[in-house]
C-alpha cells in the first residue's frame, strides 16, 4: 500500500462509545458528515462529545454555534464533566458565535480553525446559519454556499466535519445529502409505551457500515450507543 492509500484509509475516532465499531473504526479523515434529527434527539451533545474527545487526544476542534451562546454551552458541557472553557483557554477548542454577517462568520470560522490547528469541526446548525442572514444569503444560493462551506472546512482547514441539521429542513432542501460523505440520523421511536432514541447510519461512502437502528441514550458521560448484539440479532 502506497502513502496515498494509507492517508486515504486513516480514520478519525469519534470517541462516542459504540459508534466507531459501526464505521470500520471511525470517520474518514477530512470528510464531512451530516447529523440529522428532530429537536431533543441529542445532536448538540453528540457533536460536543466528538469535539471534546478530539481536544483531549491531540485533535483540536472548532464549533460554530449559531443559536446557543458560549456560556450556555459551557454550562451544558459541565453536565457531562466537560470543561469547555478550559479547553478553549488551552487552545484545544474554539467556540464561535454568530457574527454580524454570513461572510464574517465564515471568515472567523476559517481563521480560528487554522489558528488552533483544528482537526475537527462542527456547524450547529446549517439551517440556523443559512436563515440568519436573509439579506446576504438568498435561498437560491444555499446549495452553492453549502458546497463551499464543506470545501472550506474539509479541504482548506483539513477538518473532519459534522454538520448538524433538522429532519424537516432536509426534506425541504435535499441538497444537504449530496455533498457530505455520510448521513447519520437520530430519531425517537415508541417501544413498550416509552420513547426510545435510535441512531441510523443511512449513508457513509467508501466504507462498510451498519444499516440497522441502534439504541442510544444520553448519560452523565455524554452520548452512548448500546452494543448492537445487546438489543439486536445479527449485529451489523
Amino acid at each position: 500500500m502506497d502513502k496515498l492509500e494509507i492517508d486515504f484509509e486513516e480514520k478519525v475516532n469519534t470517541g462516542i462509545p459504540g459508534l466507531d465499531e459501526l464505521l470500520e473504526g471511525g470517520l474518514i479523515q477530512r470528510s464531512s458528515v451530516l447529523l440529522r434529527g428532530n429537536a431533543g434527539t441529542g445532536k448538540t451533545i453528540f457533536a460536543m462529545h466528538y469535539l471534546v474527545h478530539g481536544a483531549l487526544n491531540g485533535e483540536p476542534g472548532v464549533l460554530l454555534s449559531i443559536e446557543e451562546k458560549k456560556k450556555d454551552l459551557y454550562r451544558e458541557g459541565a453536565r457531562f464533566g466537560w470543561d469547555l472553557e478550559s479547553l478553549e483557554e488551552d487552545g484545544r477548542l474554539a467556540i464561535i458565535e454568530r457574527q454580524s454577517s454570513y461572510s464574517i462568520t465564515i471568515h472567523e470560522l476559517e481563521r480560528m480553525a487554522k489558528s488552533i490547528g483544528a482537526k475537527r469541526a462542527v456547524i450547529d446548525s446549517v439551517p440556523a446559519l443559512f436563515t440568519s442572514y436573509p439579506n446576504e444569503l438568498q435561498v437560491a444560493e444555499w446549495r452553492s454556499a453549502f458546497h463551499l462551506l464543506c470545501q472550506v472546512l474539509t479541504e482548506s482547514c483539513g477538518c473532519t466535519t459534522i454538520l448538524i441539521t433538522e429532519a424537516g429542513w432536509s426534506k425541504q432542501f435535499p441538497f444537504e445529502e449530496y455533498v457530505p460523505k455520510g448521513v447519520i440520523e437520530l430519531s425517537f421511536k415508541m417501544m413498550e409505551g416509552k420513547a426510545r432514541k435510535f441512531l441510523l447510519i443511512s449513508k457513509m461512502r467508501e466504507m462498510r457500515h451498519s444499516k440497522s437502528l441502534h439504541l442510544y441514550e444520553i448519560t452523565g458521560k455524554g452520548f452512548t450507543l448500546f452494543r448492537p448484539n445487546k438489543f439486536q440479532r445479527g449485529g451489523m
